[in-house]
């Protein structure tokens, strides 16, 4: 199995710079040593006539079989759940050569309004100039991605709510943690110092509230009672500062260095773990 090498989209670093909560392979296998070697002290004193010598004995043939499982990734980089199940989902892509695309009504919002999220945010944020959306790509060793927006000093991520009980007006910290180190692989790609994340609160585009209308109100609605309903999803009539939120997500050389070293653990485990997890099933199979 031939898979690129692998770069990680800067939507997607969050989920790879997550720590892990477990040992280390490695860590495992050591403890595991200590528990045999204890296992084996206590074998040597014991009678062989006695049950507990085979209980003893048992009990070292379970150990050393499981430091025999582990061994084969002794060196694999110690890496979250997160990120061995975004690794693995990465990898389908390639193995089945098929593509998941997530998707919700809430992603669907983001992108049915993202433009004009963008210009509406650019009328009011200097920083960001009468902006349109960037359409280039970045990529380099480690990272590719495309910033919605890139000024003379900034790169802006921004995210359009679902609705105004979904946008942080009082919220004081990134909501989101993930949209830091999103921001900051961008400004890695773009060589900007600068980046923001910026909420905007769009209307919802009425085929979208024409949906919810009928999850939420049925199908027997009256025209009075959609008005009402709608009227709930559109925010054209409130001022700006009732609809822009912004976090300043300052540059930090020591976190880059860290996603850089991240990608390269996830390439090793994809080369020491998955690879050679498949390329067993071939086997098996062929």
């Amino acid at each position: 199995m031939n898979f690129p090498t692998f770069k990680i989209r800067c939507s997607g670093i969050g989920k790879i710079m997550t720590d892990p909560r477990g040992k280390s392979v490695r860590e495992k296998i050591d403890d595991l040593k200590i528990v045999l070697a204890a296992s084996m002290e206590k074998l040597s004193v014991t009678k062989d006539t006695l049950k507990t010598y085979s209980n003893i004995e048992a009990k070292i043939a379970v150990i050393n079989e499981k430091i025999k499982a582990l061994q084969p990734y002794i060196d694999a980089p110690n890496l979250s759940e997160t990120c061995i199940s975004f690794l693995e989902s990465w990898a389908n892509e390639f193995a089945y050569n098929r593509r998941v695309d997530f998707s919700s009504k809430y992603t669907a919002k983001g992108t049915a309004v993202e433009e004009d999220a963008i210009n509406y945010a650019s009328g009011h944020i200097p920083e960001m100039g009468l902006s349109s959306k960037n359409l280039t790509r970045f990529r380099d060793e480690y990272l590719e991605g495309e910033p919605d927006v890139i000024s003379a000093e900034y790169v802006f991520d921004t995210k359009a709510s679902w609705s105004h009980e979904t946008f942080p007006l009082y919220s004081k910290d990134l909501p989101e943690p993930a949209y830091d180190w999103q921001v900051l692989g961008y400004m890695s790609l773009t060589g900007k110092k600068k980046g923001r994340v910026v909420y905007v609160l769009m209307d919802m585009p009425e085929e979208m509230i024409i949906k919810e209308a009928r999850w939420k109100l049925g199908s027997e609605y009256t025209r009075p009672q959609y008005d009402e309903f709608a009227a709930q999803y559109l925010y054209n009539d409130l001022p700006a500062y009732l609809r822009i939120k912004e976090y300043e997500i300052p540059y930090d050389e020591e976190k880059v260095e860290a996603i850089k070293n991240r990608v390269l653990q996830c390439r090793e485990y994809i080369n020491n773990v998955i690879v050679p997890s498949i390329e067993a099933n071939a086997k098996k199979y062929q």
